[in-house]
């Protein structure tokens, strides 16, 4: 009889996982918190249903192994080092301060017995979960953001400091018996193996890779990328290092190369399932009766981990930018314990520099910090009002924003039924564009400082600094505004962005750009007068193209789309309410409005639309002319016609048809 306890400790981790991480995703929190939930369910201080600890630990070494190897893949030493020195130096100080703060604290209340035990502390305490932050940031649809480009900064140096601690964890292990002499060697090995790695990466394993993909076999590309993470990750343990540091030093070994994705996409599922091994095998290790013996310490514990966190990288964040608000989002998005800290954790207890105590304390706050880490960044914005002390902040800010911006407040202010533009970038650059050409003013109000430049040689009208901020916006005269569009990816400043302008200006038209459908009822609450969605306007658009290459009538394609549109922004616009008209989606429909192509008839050659008086003689509007292979969008009046050009107008289909039967024209479609 075959010995089958593996594969039943394997089915009762990866089922419990299930359940856990299920049961947690639909509690709207991170499945890896779940995944050590499970662990202490079936555990020895659980339900005791995992026979072979021992067994267990080789495969979560394996699943360290992967993880490790996995990140070193996934890690762009290019975009870090295209990253602003300011970003850098945010991300560093931020493990500086965090180290430095955990370090001293547990020295002064005596939990760390030794320098070393302190700096694994402050290490564990100091990296934060990479994958909580990128999956907050995406589901927000904030990865763009000013925050959120500084988090995601501060996240790679963090994975990428893993490489300086690991090699010296049996170092630290030795409670201050080490000598400078032992250190030294330590390090010297380290840098070695980490140069004879990368040597070989850059001669032989280019060669390798492609020999492989050449062979256009997936089970041999596999198989090439498993020997290298394990090869490299054994070779790093029998020289003394780990085999965290290998597997994460092939990792990188591949990231610069040619078949870095689909390594990457290989990788996954085996990264996936072991990574689950692990964590479920860390909360085998928790005792669930230390939470309620301890449960004073843990709050105590949560409590300091969580402000302390948040407050360096706060003040870390304040190197990249000097918006408070967004320094204070940062914060809260460091505030939790990363996945990477378990794998410290783990190893300082295999080298006996954590007891039982500190490990079920550490461990306790991670999994508690995990959990409340989504719910604290959503009320970080709130937060950045209600703290008293940060006043002092917002007032030196707001001076900076006031002196800077002196000239263009000045131009501001005489503006009238201008357009507020907060956010320049792709979006609002085509906006800017189209605005100029009709001769309608706006402003800018942006806070990179490249672009402000940019705007300032060309003239445009623009104030440097937070649209999130009352004094930015009152000198953006708001009062005399008539449209305001908020092209920003972050839902939080438009809601309050929303909610002021509301109190000053009832009347203005609000347009704001949304990431979530969640998004939608929300900025409608708050008075968003109407809500694009971009991914959902390009369906839209496919839509619209697949329809007409069907040769459907314009009128109807636009009533179905009006349709469809309206299932998605389903709630009525407070401001067409108030001038007693439909909401936005549903204007063109009203006013029957549609679009046809026409070739121009050989009676309008030489002759502009001004010449013929198109404008006043039908009321339509001709927006492109396409003569050759050139298209002409927006022709001026006096632009003449010439024989073969095709036109493109704009009008309500009576006005349609009477420009077409006026000048004798033949309607066409574009498309075959």
């Amino acid at each position: 009889m075959h010995n089958l306890s593996l594969l039943q400790d394997l089915f009762v981790i990866w089922i419990s996982a299930l359940i856990a991480g299920q049961l947690f995703l639909r509690l709207r929190l991170p499945p890896i918190a779940g995944y050590m939930m499970a662990g202490i369910a079936v555990g020895p201080n659980g339900l005791k249903l995992i026979t072979d600890q021992e067994q267990i630990h080789v495969l979560a070494e394996f699943g360290v192994a992967m993880l490790l190897f996995a990140l070193g893949v996934d890690l762009s030493l290019k975009q870090l080092k295209a990253s602003a020195g300011k970003l850098i130096l945010a991300g560093t100080s931020q493990l500086f301060l965090t180290v430095l703060a955990t370090a001293l604290t547990a020295m002064a209340l005596h939990l760390a017995d030794s320098p070393g035990q302190a700096f694994l502390f402050g290490c564990v305490c100091a990296i934060s979960s990479s994958v909580v932050i990128s999956k907050i940031l995406f589901d927000r649809g904030e990865s763009d953001s000013v925050h959120g480009r500084i988090l995601l900064s501060m996240a790679i140096l963090q994975d990428l400091s893993l490489v300086l601690i690991i090699p010296f964890m049996p170092i630290l292990a030795a409670h201050g018996n080490t000598s400078w002499g032992s250190i030294l060697i330590s390090a010297m090995k380290a840098i070695g193996f980490t140069a004879l790695i990368f040597f070989g990466a850059m001669r032989a394993l280019p060669s390798i890779l492609a020999g492989v993909a050449r062979s256009n076999s997936r089970e041999l590309f596999l198989l090439t990328l498993l020997g290298l993470c394990l090869g490299i990750a054994l070779l790093s343990h029998q020289v003394g290092l780990s085999i965290a540091l290998g597997a994460f030093l092939a990792g990188i070994m591949i990231s610069e190369s040619l078949y870095a994705h689909q390594a990457l996409h290989d990788v996954q599922p085996l990264k996936d399932l072991f990574s689950v091994v692990f964590f479920v095998s860390v909360g085998m290790l928790l005792d669930p009766a230390f939470i309620f013996s301890h449960c004073l310490e843990v709050v105590l514990f949560v409590i300091l981990l969580i402000s302390g966190k948040t407050v360096l990288a706060a003040i870390s964040a304040l190197f990249a930018t000097a918006n408070v608000r967004s320094a204070l989002m940062v914060g809260a998005g460091m505030a939790q314990i990363g996945e990477f800290s378990f794998i410290l954790l783990s190893m300082g207890r295999d080298l006996k520099m954590i007891n039982d105590y500190m490990y079920n304390l550490f461990f306790a706050g991670a999994v508690v910090s995990l959990i409340a880490s989504p719910a604290l960044f959503a009320a970080s914005p709130k937060l950045s009002h209600w703290l008293r002390f940060l006043g002092t902040f917002f007032k030196k800010n707001q001076n900076s924003e006031e002196e800077e911006g002196h000239d263009a407040s000045r131009l501001a202010g005489r503006l009238k039924d201008h357009v507020i533009i907060c956010g320049f970038g792709r979006v609002g650059r085509n906006l800017g564009t189209v605005l100029s050409s009709y001769g309608i003013p706006y402003l800018v109000i942006e806070l990179n400082a490249g672009i402000i430049d940019d705007l300032a040689v060309r003239g445009i009208p623009h104030l440097y600094g937070d649209a999130t901020s009352n004094m930015i916006m009152i000198k953006a005269n708001l009062k005399e505004a008539a449209c305001l569009v908020l092209t920003m990816p972050d839902p939080s400043a438009i809601t309050a962005i929303t909610r002021f302008v509301r109190s000053r200006n009832e009347t203005i038209s609000i347009i704001a750009r949304a990431h979530r459908q969640a998004d939608i009822a929300a900025f409608t609450a708050c008075g968003v007068s109407a809500i694009v969605q971009p991914e959902f306007e390009a369906s839209i658009e496919i839509t619209r193209l697949a329809l007409f290459s069907r040769r459907r009538a314009p009128e109807e394609i636009e009533a179905a789309l009006e349709k469809v549109r309206a299932m998605r922004y389903p709630h009525p616009s407070p401001d067409f309410e108030a001038m007693d008209r439909a909401p936005l989606y549903m204007m063109l429909e009203e006013e029957q409005m549609g679009r046809w192509f026409l070739n121009v008839d050989d009676n309008m050659t030489g002759k502009s639309p001004k010449d013929l008086n198109v404008r006043g003689l039908t009321g339509v509007t001709i927006t492109a002319i396409k003569r050759q292979e050139k298209t002409h969008t927006y022709p001026s009046p006096d632009f003449p016609f010439s024989p073969g050009d095709q036109i493109y107008a704009v009008g309500k289909k009576e006005e349609l048809v009477r420009f077409q039967e006026h000048f004798k024209m033949r309607q066409f479609s574009p498309v075959p």
